[in-house]
């Protein structure tokens, strides 16, 4: 966490130093009460008014800094905050396929929603409180010096006293606050995968089964969440009951000072104020040291990907055309799966060609082109492109290489701009020609707002074969050399399939690995090769 202050090193210094300020005044006003009370023993109207004023013109000035400082520090959590969530953006995206889907993005979600939220309040915001709460201590401390020096060993015992008690719930507390993030993730999971499939339960008429399945969950969240306050209940408590003992053993030591005669009387008022100031620091100081522990936990949970050794050793695809692609007794089988999910299959795939791969459901058809993409590596036989065995080949180059579009095609939330875009840019001429080889052009030319029209979530606002078409012709946009297209037109009709498929079947320098259902005889004769998956 200390991480994310030292980033923000100058205005970690001015919100620290601000805080500190507030503290000195805090101080400075306990102490004013005795000189205002020693005036009005010593019936001194003149030293009254004096320290009256004084006393105004210090509370002033602290309204000013409270002010001034919960403003600063909020703008420097917030700023951390968003680092925070960009760095575990870059760490969960840091790896490979499979290291991304060790959790489903409702855990992601949970994480840069819930558990910043608590890392805000438990940790970036107490970092300050623990520098208040001291510096009122130690200023608190040395204002006793004034009055008696027995003040200072009383405190200081009670102090520790007061601080040490709620530590005793300091596990406690940090397992409270884990249960607490994982059952915010697996609510936030479910919720998501029941909102997103509203549309199939809805066809079905079970949309009215939805809150009784978020019913586990939430309650299971609402049971971690009592159990994490009770925990803080407990400490905080504790930590009162203590502060309160200490302030009446405090201010009783205080009035026998005065009767003997040791110290002015004005120092019980003083003592009085001053003693809430310290002991209360104190018995807070245990539940904030405790809560920025609890949240160092949640940290552990963002680390990135595991840096991979062999990564500088891996090669990079020709850039100008890629070479052919060669599988020799290529399978693979899924852990612990019984059945091979793709038999063995030996094929040679020339530059250029335009590759058909057909077969019933179950086949390995997806499989194999999950394979070439990079997505799943522990298969079995050898698969090469451009003479380099595929898992010698860097990550980074077989994509900039190879495009794979998927036959449920996600589409984001946004524009057809940005749908076509994706964070990268491409002039208004390049996009339209891409869906005109898409077959989508028109399509998007008569819409209220052309490619700046929003899609909807999800793509809900397009059907499934205007999804297809728009998955591929981003694409096609991208201009890679070779094309893995996993029944990229199954949701068009046969007219719009097979413009779309001439599209690419008719760019020379492109490969394409082509996997369907049905073959149309139209083209047929378009493709190199027909492989026949059994």
């Amino acid at each position: 966490m200390l991480h994310y202050f030292r980033l923000n090193p100058g205005r970690t210094f001015i919100v620290s130093l601000m805080t500190v300020l507030c503290s000195v005044v805090r101080v400075s006003h306990g102490v004013l009460l005795a000189y205002i009370l020693n005036a009005i023993v010593a019936k001194n109207m003149q030293q009254f008014v004096l320290w009256t004023v004084a006393d105004f013109a210090v509370f002033t000035l602290l309204g000013i800094l409270l002010f001034s400082t919960s403003w600063l520090r909020s703008i420097l959590i917030q700023k951390m905050s968003t680092q925070l969530r960009l760095d575990i953006a870059q760490n969960v995206t840091s790896g490979d396929y499979a290291f991304f889907h060790r959790h489903d993005t409702g855990t992601y979600g949970s994480w840069l929603t819930n558990d910043i939220t608590m890392i805000e309040s438990q940790g970036f915001a107490c970092f300050f409180l623990i520098i208040q709460l001291i510096c009122d201590t130690g200023f608190t401390i040395v204002a006793f010096l004034q009055f008696h020096w027995s003040l200072i060993v009383i405190s200081f015992l009670l102090a520790l006293a007061t601080y040490g008690v709620p530590q005793l719930l300091h596990k406690q507390m940090a397992v409270a606050n884990l249960n607490v993030t994982h059952a915010n993730e697996k609510l936030l999971a479910r919720a998501q995968s029941l909102f997103k499939g509203f549309d199939t339960l809805f066809s079905l008429d079970l949309q009215r089964h939805i809150p009784a399945d978020l019913k586990e969950p939430a309650e299971a969240l609402a049971q971690a969440q009592v159990k994490e306050s009770v925990v803080q209940a407990g400490m905080n408590g504790i930590a009162g009951y203590s502060s309160i003992i200490s302030q009446i053993t405090l201010t009783a030591w205080t009035g026998l000072l005065v009767l003997w005669g040791l110290t002015s009387i004005g120092t019980i008022e003083s003592v009085g104020n001053l003693s809430f100031n310290i002991l209360n620091s104190m018995a807070q100081l245990g539940p904030v040291i405790v809560a920025i522990q609890a949240v160092q936990p949640l940290f552990a949970k963002y680390v990135p990907a595991p840096a991979n050794p062999q990564a500088a050793e891996k090669k990079q695809l020709p850039a100008a055309a890629a070479g052919p692609i060669q599988l020799t007794n290529l399978s693979y089988t899924y852990p612990g799966s019984p059945k091979a999910a793709l038999r063995s299959i030996t094929v040679t795939i020339a530059p250029t060609q335009k590759v058909a791969v057909t077969g019933p459901s179950g086949v390995g058809k997806s499989t194999l082109l999950n394979i070439l993409n990079g997505k799943l590596t522990n298969y079995q036989g050898a698969a090469e492109i451009a003479h380099i065995p595929l898992q010698q080949i860097n990550s980074h180059s077989l994509r900039r290489t190879l495009l794979y579009i998927d036959q449920q095609p996600y589409v984001f939330a946004g524009t057809v701009r940005d749908n076509m875009n994706l964070g990268e840019h491409y002039s208004d001429k390049q996009i339209m020609a891409a869906l005109q080889q898409a077959d989508l052009a028109a399509f998007v030319q008569d819409l209220p707002a052309g490619l700046d029209t929003p899609v909807g979530e999800d793509g809900r606002l397009f059907s499934g074969g205007q999804r297809q078409r728009l998955a591929l012709a981003r694409g096609m946009l991208r201009q890679r050399h070779i094309m893995l297209i996993d029944e990229g037109t199954s949701a068009l009709d046969r007219a719009s399939a097979l413009t779309v498929e001439n599209s690419f079947l008719k760019q020379a320098d492109l490969t394409v690995i082509f996997v369907t259902h049905q073959l149309h005889d139209e083209n047929k004769a378009l493709f190199d090769q027909v492989i026949q998956l059994s």
